[in-house]
């Protein structure tokens, strides 16, 4: 059954929506305090200008994935080297998004259970999902998307009146050029994944109509990021802002409402998890196409299990050793490399024109 580009809109703001409302505004308040929204308005717009390359690159072969035919670009040899960094970042991302379900979980809800258990549980359902194939992710991103429309309508909701609207002007008042261009690049990363989307096709053609469906939902999942880090600014200020790690959660729990608004915070976290389960199994969907191209098709029921016990072993690592967990989660250099495989769109499309253009000169000549 194939999808369509409105779907592709809602699981795209699925997927990204995620980690940039979870993690993203916690990082962009420690960092950017009130300047955080000049940081958010250029990542997200330098991360629109990577979808633009993604789409093109993507449109070369409309009914083929750049797996396949990303040789006949820029090689052979460095496709294979290509795939191998994508399927690495795959995994690596995908075992970030482990340990920060076991951190959430073993430190709110499962105190004293053993991280290795929560990990093969997680691991488990994310291996399953992911054997489904894209379209099956699709369709249950479907079912997440409109309690996730509902879930942030009313937890902004519970933002606004408890908000302290007299500190706006200190968002105008505050810059650090140096500053903004270093969190710019960062939050760019969180919202430039779009290389994973290439892998759509065959399931969807890949076409202009594409490009501005999930335009919009990049478009979506940044005002909802802008307004949630300016409410929580708001209600909580710049310096208390800064040691809450999950501030959705923490207004929620500190609303003065008593009634089922008040007490929707398991609403939220099953939301969450259930995001999070998405964007996990598509990570490890992707990988495993890239290894099944590497391998050329040998071993291929194995692939997703194989990938899904790495994720799962580097998280418990991390669980054993959580100074290096935060110091790599927070590392520029981390976001620097992010930030150069979620460019390969960008690689391929310069190069797919310059060869291309020097074949058609060949030609008029």
């Amino acid at each position: 059954m194939r999808t369509s580009k409105w779907q592709l809109f809602r699981f795209a703001i699925v997927y990204f929506s995620s980690q940039t409302n979870i993690f993203l505004i916690p990082t962009i308040i420690t960092s950017s305090s009130y300047q955080g929204w000049i940081s958010l308005f250029v990542g997200c717009g330098l991360s629109l200008i990577v979808l633009w390359f993604t789409i093109h690159l993507g449109k070369i072969k409309q009914n083929q994935a750049w797996v396949n035919f990303g040789k006949d670009i820029v090689g052979k040899w460095v496709h294979k080297f290509m795939l191998i960094l994508l399927l690495s970042w795959c995994v690596y991302y995908a075992s970030f998004d482990i340990e920060n379900f076991v951190l959430f979980f073993g430190s709110n809800y499962l105190r004293g259970t053993p991280p290795l258990f929560i990990q093969c549980v997680i691991g488990v359902v994310i291996m399953y999902t992911a054997s489904l194939g894209f379209s099956t992710i699709v369709y249950m991103s479907d079912g997440i998307f409109l309690i996730f429309v509902v879930a942030i309508t009313f937890t902004f909701y519970l933002f606004i009146p408890d908000a302290d609207f007299n500190m706006l002007p200190a968002f105008l008042h505050y810059h650090d050029p140096g500053l903004a261009i270093k969190d710019s690049i960062m939050v760019m990363t969180w919202f430039a994944e779009w290389v994973v989307f290439l892998f759509v096709a065959p399931d969807l053609k890949i076409e202009i109509k594409m490009l501005k469906r999930l335009m919009l939902a990049g478009v979506c999942v940044f005002l909802t990021v802008l307004i949630g880090w300016m409410l929580t600014l708001l209600n909580f200020g710049p310096h208390l802002s800064k040691d809450l790690q999950y501030p959705f959660l923490e207004m929620i729990r500190s609303s003065s409402y008593d009634d089922l608004l008040g007490n929707s915070d398991p609403l939220l976290i099953g939301l969450w998890s259930s995001s999070m389960f998405i964007h996990s199994s598509f990570l490890i969907y992707v990988a495993s196409r890239c290894a099944s191209y590497l391998t050329k098709g040998r071993g291929k029921k194995y692939l997703v299990p194989g990938l899904t016990v790495i994720s799962i072993a580097i998280a418990f690592y991390y669980s054993r050793n959580l100074a290096a967990y935060f110091k790599q989660y927070n590392s520029f250099a981390v976001v620097i490399l992010w930030l150069i495989i979620e460019c390969i769109p960008v690689y391929y499309t310069i190069i797919a024109f310059l060869r291309f253009r020097k074949k058609e000169n060949k030609v008029t000549r």
